[in-house]
């Protein structure tokens, strides 16, 4: 073999580890993406565990129900926790936005956390009311978002969703006893 053939037998051993290794690249890219979006899901997850844990909490739970109903008067105290709750659901919902809009989140999992938006967080006259207050402060694709998910969509009237879930209940029991 002649130093030219090594020469060129050098160029095609170069050119196949190169393609080697972007293909290795991708599947490296392909995975962190995936391990990425895992990341945001979970992330989501526990700050959403974490915020309904809180409102678990007796004192804060009635606080929060007392706001978002808003029919009654709030005392100093209470104000202040129910903006600052109303802050931390915001501000949940405007990451979570970002997430999907960033590509990390699936069309699925958006779909359900608009539902919840719709028709656990935005439905209620005090937290509509909290977040004309504040929204200034948010992103614009994030306040068109939250706007959309309140136009058009009716408010909880009191009682709403237990009640819903009570017929249902008694709907369930009905089938188990029948059979």
């Amino acid at each position: 073999m002649t130093l030219a053939d090594w020469a060129n037998l050098s160029q095609i051993v170069g050119s196949i580890a190169v393609i080697g290794s972007l293909i290795f690249v991708g599947i490296q890219v392909r995975q962190n993406t995936k391990a990425t979006k895992a990341t945001a899901l979970q992330m989501n997850a526990d700050y959403w565990l974490g915020y309904f844990s809180m409102l678990a909490d007796s004192r804060l739970g009635k606080v929060y129900a007392k706001g978002s109903q808003g029919r009654e008067q709030l005392d100093g105290e209470e104000f202040r926790q129910f903006f600052i709750l109303c802050r931390v659901a915001f501000m949940g919902c405007e990451k979570q936005h970002q997430q999907y809009l960033a590509g990390l989140l699936s069309e699925d999992a958006y779909k359900g956390y608009e539902a919840t938006i719709r028709e656990q967080i935005a439905a209620y006259p005090g937290v509509r009311a909290m977040w004309e207050l504040v929204k200034h402060t948010y992103g614009h694709d994030f306040v068109d978002f939250l706007d959309k998910q309140i136009v058009g969509y009716d408010l909880h009237s009191r009682g709403s969703i237990r009640g819903k879930w009570h017929e249902l209940a008694l709907a369930a029991n009905s089938q188990t006893s029948s059979t």
